[in-house]
């Protein structure tokens, strides 16, 4: 009864140095602006978080997990956690050059619509919401008391924030397409037509999974959740 009692301490005591927290701040490299909603990953653990309005993030992470970081029209940057030292992160645009839609050879089309759609929505996607601060002018005062709560029941900013709702889950679901594709899908289960479209609409694939997973991870995800559609039973209660 003692030497399970060290053991399960040992546990406890294991467990609570491993469960380590990651804090940082991801900006804009050009503008150096907070940026938001920027997706943070831990490919390690599979932890997920996203950050705030000012760029802050917190996210559960051991020394040395690889932690990954993407936003719409940016490079997809990723670091090794460090915990106890915030992490400061600078992201960059997707190179894009005005008027004309310039991209550098190498990226993907989702990458390069994505950039594009960014652009082409730069006004919307770049309002913000007013916030509340202090300011020294004038002999000093706080700023956007009034401002911040009318803004927000103005049917031009709840408008624009379904706009950017739908524009990222928009951009999401492209992205899941790309790794999630109905080629890939018939190479593996041979389903076409009809078969194809109820199989993949009774598995949507997650889109943090579909940002983290290795090419293999997504084959084996596939192949999973055929063997569980050919079960007769499954596959009558889907058909259902």
């Amino acid at each position: 009864m003692r030497i399970l009692l060290l053991i399960f301490t040992g546990f406890l005591i294991s467990t609570g140095v491993n469960a380590q927290t990651l804090r940082g701040v991801v900006t804009d490299g050009e503008t150096t602006k907070p940026l938001y909603p920027v997706s943070v990953v831990n490919l390690t653990n599979r932890e997920q978080t996203v950050t705030d309005e000012m760029g802050n993030f917190a996210i559960s992470a051991a020394a040395g997990d690889e932690i990954a970081f993407s936003f719409i029209g940016y490079h997809t940057t990723q670091r090794l956690a460090t915990p106890g030292a915030e992490l400061s992160l600078m992201m960059f645009p997707l190179s894009v050059q005005m008027p004309e839609y310039v991209l550098h050879p190498g990226y993907t089309p989702f990458q390069r619509d994505s950039a594009e759609q960014a652009t082409l929505y730069s006004t919307e996607l770049n309002k913000k919401a007013i916030k509340v601060g202090f300011s020294n002018a004038n002999g000093g005062g706080f700023t956007g008391l009034i401002g911040g709560p009318v803004q927000k029941m103005s049917k031009s900013y709840k408008r624009n924030k379904k706009f950017k709702a739908a524009f990222q889950s928009d951009m999401e679901q492209k992205f899941i397409d790309t790794r999630y594709s109905q080629k890939l899908v018939t190479a593996l289960t041979g389903f076409t037509g009809d078969t194809m479209v109820v199989f993949m609409n009774s598995y949507p694939m997650d889109y943090d999974f579909a940002r983290a997973a290795t090419d293999l991870e997504i084959k084996m995800w596939i192949r999973n959740n055929y063997r569980e559609y050919l079960k007769p039973r499954k596959r009558d209660n889907l058909k259902n």
